[in-house]
């Protein structure tokens, strides 16, 4: 985002488009703030639906309804890209720098998301809920949504770029300075962060009615709080924090119901494993923010017309037992729209042996997580995962087991999500060393989360863990490199934790400078 130049109109925007009127002035819309006219707990509640909006940024593909998925699964070892997407390429053989379009689409989504909450939580916070015949529950629960969701973008901020702008208040109090605002450490980022959360965790509901399941709940607030904790590697606090969330009744979807498979099914928009989702629906009165790109990007078109803009490396479908259920979300085979059997070659488990005018052997897989409606067109009309609970039982197994090696409970906990998918559980004798466990717990979540934007993330994190810091790209070079097309590409003298800060940001900021991406990029 250009922050100098950008935040006031963003803020403007946000007053003219997402706050809408109170009864009675359904046409009318304000194109400043205006705190006599939006003042009240209607106007509030207006706010907090607009700030979620910007979940889902430019057209359906930004932010959390596409963009950000480029940054955080390109550059690992599952998903690539074609040819014909030139920023992704970039981003998936590790040749980006800091004009890829991506990089600047996805700074300026998080931006503007900080924006709407921090002018959000001034409106709310100026309105008289009890004076208007509502409750300081109610405001509290507006406040803390807001603050959940600035929590979020700054997560995701800090994970790109490490350290970033904080802008945490409105656009009617800023200084000269805050034009041109500078980075800041990433430790007081995420001080600010935890702040949001703790009072997210207090004032927000456990739950909500159906057609409101993607507001967020305490329990999203704890969880995102203990995945923070999971990645300062703050074992104790975070294995408390997720054991609060196990504690408030959340499940996986199991066997009788469908299982993994069906969890991700258009029809199951409000499952008790989804603690945070984007809810992408057309259904009239339906808390949600229309369409996403997943379904139309997620499948090629020889499976239904799709654009196959995330292929998934054959050897992501190899490390599969043919008996887990997680493989029937990949495309080992299947007709295409020509009556051609599509199938994945035996070398790397499938079973097209040769291609003749009745088989094509797959070059990819892709994954059937984001199903769309099966015709060429943009919408999907089905939840993309932020946080769901088998990765609160995943990350509390990893706590535990770095704080008191191998234990009978994180192998509990990780078998909650084996046996769910009809694999045999594991013992604890199966596991002699913290590594080991350590090694086993990634390796499930590498099945378990494909294509929902934690590989990346899962990468660092094992390194840090198995380097004890030293080295935190240990496990991200010996995964990526070997799936690049050319392994030379990857440099020693690159910092991949952090990707290089948007030249449009540079060039608008002046409290940046032409230096500021050094080690970042070749």
């Amino acid at each position: 985002m250009r922050t100098k130049k950008n935040i006031f109109l963003i803020a403007a925007i946000t007053a003219c488009v997402v706050f809408a009127c109170e009864k009675g002035l359904d046409e009318e819309t304000f194109s400043v703030f205006d705190a006599n006219t939006l003042s009240k707990p209607v106007n509030g509640d207006q706010a907090v639906i607009g700030t979620y909006a910007a979940l889902k940024d430019n057209g359906g593909y930004g932010y959390y309804a596409g963009y950000l998925y480029w940054l955080y699964e390109y550059p690992a070892d599952v998903v690539t890209t074609t040819l014909t997407a030139r920023q992704g390429v970039q981003l998936d053989q590790l040749t980006y720098d800091a004009s890829n379009s991506a990089i600047g689409d996805v700074w300026t989504s998080i931006y503007r998301l900080i924006s709407r909450a921090n002018e959000s939580e001034e409106l709310i916070s100026n309105i008289d809920y009890v004076g208007n015949g509502s409750t300081d529950k109610l405001k509290n629960q507006h406040l803390a949504e807001v603050r959940f969701l600035r929590a979020l973008a700054y997560y995701d901020a800090t994970s790109l770029w490490g350290s970033v702008p904080l802008l945490n208040k409105p656009s009617s109090q800023f200084s000269e300075a805050d034009e041109n605002p500078p980075l800041e450490d990433q430790a007081t980022i995420e001080a600010a962060m935890i702040a949001d959360l703790q009072f997210a965790e207090e004032n927000l509901p456990p739950s909500y009615g159906a057609s409101e399941v993607a507001r967020a709940t305490s329990g999203a607030a704890k969880a995102l709080l203990g995945r923070l904790y999971i990645r300062r590697l703050e074992w104790d606090n975070a294995a408390k924090k997720l054991e609060e969330v196990i504690d408030k009744g959340y499940d996986l979807r199991n066997q009788s119901e469908g299982g993994i498979v069906s969890l991700f099914s258009r029809d199951n928009r409000s499952d008790n494993e989804f603690i945070f989702v984007l809810k992408s629906s057309s259904e009239t009165g339906a808390y949600t923010i229309n369409s996403n790109s997943f379904g139309q990007n997620s499948t090629p078109w020889d499976y239904n017309r799709g654009w196959g803009n995330f292929p998934l490396n054959l050897s992501f479908y190899s490390i599969f037992n043919p008996a887990d259920a997680r493989r029937d979300l990949l495309t080992g085979k299947f007709t295409t729209i020509y009556g051609q059997i599509m199938a994945v070659p035996k070398e790397y488990g499938g079973e097209a042996e040769a291609a003749d005018k009745d088989t094509l052997v797959a070059n990819f897989v892709y994954n059937l997580k984001y199903p769309h409606t099966g015709n060429y067109n943009y919408s999907g009309f089905n939840n993309v995962t932020v946080i769901r609970y088998a990765d609160v039982l995943l990350m509390r197994a990893e706590a535990l087991n770095e704080l008191n090696g191998p234990n009978q409970e994180s192998i509990n906990l990780i078998n909650e999500v084996r046996t769910r998918s009809n694999l045999p559980g594991y013992l604890l004798s199966n596991f002699t060393s913290k590594a080991a466990l350590r090694d086993a717990i990634f390796e499930e979540r590498h099945k378990e989360f494909f294509m929902e934007g934690r590989r990346r993330d899962d990468l660092i994190r094992w390194g840090k863990s198995a380097s004890n810091g030293v080295n935190p790209l240990l496990k991200f070079k010996e995964k990526v490199v070997p799936t690049l097309k050319n392994p030379t590409t990857y440099s020693d003298a690159v910092n991949y934790v952090y990707y290089p800060y948007p030249q449009i940001e540079i060039q608008s900021n002046t409290s940046l400078n032409s230096g500021v991406n050094a080690g970042r990029v070749k």
